[in-house]
């Protein structure tokens, strides 16, 4: 899933169309290759998923959330366009709601073989199984440990509301892809590229033979990636994670169709990477700027972050400790952590 806390894109890419088609609507990119872009009831309105032609049968690549729209929109797909052949693959980018919400129902209903990384597979199952606890205590002694008050904690914890959870339970059998394997979509070989940053083990997809990328959420076109430090792993680095990866998408040719996950397709890729980079390290060093002496995670959310950090605190937190641990890894910053395991940054 993506939260657009920051945007950044301009007037250097190439767009290969100007606005996106309506929802549900089967839309021709290359031969054997479709896009059907779905609506997202969050912040971020949409996702993009591909339909890619196997001759016998279809391979889809994500498949939204479990709404009732999106079942509409597939259903009438199924029984349309779709009918004389089947789903036979589902192919996941990553485990964020936006993109594996639907699978266990297609996979019940058609049968289809699935694959995804482990890692993925191993974090949509966490979700599901967190789907009713929302924050627990353990979210709350982060934000202690990381510079919240006791009051400052309680208070955000209680202004959280349980929000429906738009996911079926995910697939029990897959395929595992991995780094460096080769799959056959839409009668052409892609190459899986995995990295981290914005999930544990996001699976983007290159064509060499056609120089097509379907990028996931890795690299978009008008909006960041979020990138944030998971409560369970409070000294993470996925901030690192994410920039080495852009080096990954630099080597392909400059000359590439992206296809994302969300916003529009794509010519421009070095740019976007150069883009993506740029807006990162200014804000590294606009986050460096707010530390001019010992100060939390917590303090630097509450700046930054000041409304989100009650809406979404796992997100307005989460990325400012990303920003953190990344300038403490640099050398930028220190990070100390005293003997009741408070943390606390501060200058060089």
């Amino acid at each position: 899933m993506i939260v657009s806390l920051q945007a950044s894109a301009d007037g250097d890419l190439s767009f290969t169309v100007q606005r996106p088609p309506a929802y549900g609507e089967l839309t021709d990119v290359l031969p054997g290759l479709y896009w059907v872009r779905l609506p997202v009831p969050l912040r971020l309105n949409h996702v993009n998923c591909w339909l890619l032609d196997d001759g016998p049968g279809w391979t889809l690549v994500d498949c939204g959330m479990n709404t009732d729209d999106i079942f509409e929109i597939w259903d009438k797909l199924w029984r349309g366009l779709l009918r004389s052949r089947p789903l036979q693959n589902l192919t996941l980018t990553h485990a964020h709601i936006d993109h594996i919400g639907f699978a266990g129902y297609l996979v019940k209903e058609m049968k289809c073989a699935v694959r995804l990384p482990f890692a993925e597979w191993l974090n949509g199952w966490m979700m599901w199984h967190e789907r009713d606890e929302g924050l627990t205590e353990q979210f709350a002694d982060y934000m202690r440990r990381n510079g919240a008050s006791a009051d400052e904690a309680a208070a955000i914890m209680g202004a959280q509301r349980p929000s429906k959870y738009l996911g079926l339970k995910p697939p029990r059998e897959f395929s595992r892809i991995k780094d460096g394997d080769r799959v056959s979509m839409g009668k052409r070989e892609w190459r899986v590229i995995t990295a981290g940053g914005h999930s544990p083990e996001h699976a983007s997809f290159f064509c060499e033979t056609d120089k097509i990328l379907i990028a996931g959420d890795q690299v978009l076109s008008h909006i960041t990636p979020s990138v944030i430090v998971p409560s369970a792993q409070p000294d993470a680095n996925p901030m690192k994670e994410y920039l080495d990866s852009l080096a990954r998408f630099e080597e392909l040719p400059a000359d590439t169709l992206v296809l994302p996950s969300h916003g529009l397709p794509f010519h421009g890729l070095h740019t976007r990477l150069a883009q993506l980079r740029e807006h990162h390290q200014a804000r590294l060093e606009d986050m460096a700027s707010l530390v001019t002496g010992p100060t939390s995670a917590f303090a630097v959310a509450q700046e930054v972050f000041p409304r989100v950090l009650l809406e979404n605190p796992r997100q307005a937190f989460g990325e400012s400790l990303a920003h953190l641990n990344m300038l403490a890894s640099m050398g930028k910053l220190t990070r100390t952590v005293d003997d009741k395991g408070a943390i606390t940054f501060a200058p060089l």
